[in-house]
């Protein structure tokens, strides 16, 4: 999973040096999924996943707006993974 810090969370969802990073990231992890035979799950419900532990890490809570903003970013961080994974554009 995507090494995250806080410190600078903020201004990497920003720059979209966080959605690159777990982007590449889930490339890996999806096509070991789709390798082993398993179906990929959906962008939404792996998304929902991953902003719910990155939250939880957080030494304290994130606020609103960047909580909103994480989420978005790991969404579009999934659909982009799973469809490079499927040969989708």
């Amino acid at each position: 999973m995507i090494d995250v810090d806080y410190r600078t969370l903020v201004t990497d969802l920003e720059e979209g040096t966080f959605r690159q990073r777990l982007e590449e990231e889930l490339v890996t992890g999806f096509q070991a999924i789709r390798d082993s035979g398993e179906r990929l799950p959906t962008a939404s419900h792996y998304a929902s996943q991953i902003a719910e532990i990155i939250s939880r890490g957080a030494p304290v809570p994130l606020a609103p707006g960047t909580a909103f903003d994480l989420y978005q970013e790991i969404l579009l961080a999934c659909e982009q993974a799973r469809a490079t994974v499927l040969g989708e554009e």
